[in-house]
């Protein structure tokens, strides 16, 4: 694989669940795509449609990803509580072994002592997101999110999302608004679609046509008006570029593309001043786009291979490249640089509160935390 086409290419949870022979995806609006139902929100006592479990479409050839028992958690899958005191991981499982998925579910950790709270069993496993109100869990997989208590307990269940053409059918993000009343999931169907929540109940809402290269990141702005959409997890040496897009998720209209960040990106997250943090292969890694449209370029790296983006909640940026952790203080413009020292490496990250540790997830370690110095490991369940 030459530097280009290795720059490009970006591994997450998604890939995962199999290995497939995907069909080739194109920049722009999908065409492959007809119209699509806004989807439902269905109460636990509603019978969950059929073709709502089916993931691949008819004649994609999938090769099950094989069991390997070392791998503990879906690494991409690392979520803090809104207060800071928790947080939240999809342990692995495989179809092909039911007596071990049993023993597997969503485990909780006091992000202040790395101690286990609880391991919950929900109906099902893979991308997470917490509610502002911090008593609930959004989990997306294949075409269907649960929304869950932090004891597991089904509240609803959103499907929508429709199977792709060539691939299979998975949940690439999900992202609640500020405020709550919203929930965004991006599927590998080339749509994102905005559900209306509340304690109550829930209810289908816009769906944006984003295309598939275009949807893996979500990130509402601090005051919720605008959500930022973007981000791919592979790429071929001939794509194009693909700039970011922002959105009115009041009323789904695209509102802008950022055209002036160049190159192929692959993470993308708001800051709380509103600035949109975002990585890109070229001609930087790191660079953060401002609310009126300015562009402050960050640590350049020579890394050819980005994994994480983790947005702390003041001033801080941690950007995970190759086997290479960098730091960024935007308030000071100054990046450092780390060696991860995991062997597995790690995916998913996720700032402390204070913003002096930064919490990492390992397939086969777990939780990491990293203050700076050292690497400290949470207790497995």
């Amino acid at each position: 694989m030459n530097d280009i086409a290795r720059r490009r290419l970006l591994l997450g949870a998604t890939a995962l669940p199999g290995a497939l022979a995907l069909a080739g995806c194109s920049g722009g609006l999908p065409s492959l795509f007809g119209a699509q139902s806004p989807g439902d929100c269905l109460d636990p006592s509603e019978e969950i449609p059929e073709e709502a479990y089916e993931t691949v479409p008819e004649g994609t050839i999938v090769d099950p990803y094989p069991v390997d028992e070392s791998w503990l958690f879906v690494s991409s899958t690392l979520t803090m509580s809104p207060d800071g005191s928790m947080l939240a991981a999809c342990e692995m499982t495989f179809p092909q072994d039911p007596e071990l998925a049993e023993t597997r579910g969503i485990v909780l950790w006091d992000a202040g002592t790395g101690a286990v709270i609880d391991r919950i069993s929900p109906p099902m496993r893979g991308e997470l997101a917490w509610h502002p109100d911090g008593d609930r869990l959004a989990i997306g997989d294949g075409r269907l999110i649960s929304i869950v208590d932090l004891e597991g307990t089904l509240e609803h269940t959103l499907f929508g999302h429709e199977l792709p053409r060539g691939g299979t059918a998975s949940l690439l993000d999900l992202a609640f608004s500020p405020d709550g009343t919203q929930l965004a999931s991006a599927g590998s169907d080339g749509t994102v679609r905005l559900w209306d929540m509340d304690p109550d109940s829930c209810g289908s809402g816009h769906v944006l046509r984003t295309g598939p290269r275009n949807n893996r990141n979500l990130s509402y702005s601090p005051d919720g008006s605008v959500l930022a959409i973007g981000a791919t997890s592979s790429s071929s040496e001939d794509d194009e570029d693909n700039p970011p897009t922002l959105w009115d998720p009041s009323t789904g209209r695209r509102t802008e593309v950022l055209e002036d960040v160049p190159g192929i990106v692959f993470a993308l997250g708001h800051a709380a001043d509103g600035a949109l943090i975002v990585v890109a292969d070229e001609p930087r890694a790191l660079m953060a786009v401002g609310t009126d449209g300015s562009v402050v370029e960050g640590p350049v790296t020579a890394s050819t291979w980005f994994a994480d983006l983790a947005v702390g909640p003041g001033h801080r940026v941690a950007l995970h490249a190759d086997d290479e952790l960098v730091l960024w203080d935007r308030e000071s413009n100054e990046g450092t640089r780390h060696e991860i020292e995991v062997e597995s490496g790690v995916d998913s990250m996720v700032w402390s509160a204070a913003e002096d540790v930064l919490f990492c997830l390992s397939s086969t370690e777990g939780v990491l935390a990293f203050d700076g110095t050292q690497w400290t490991a949470f207790d497995l369940p």
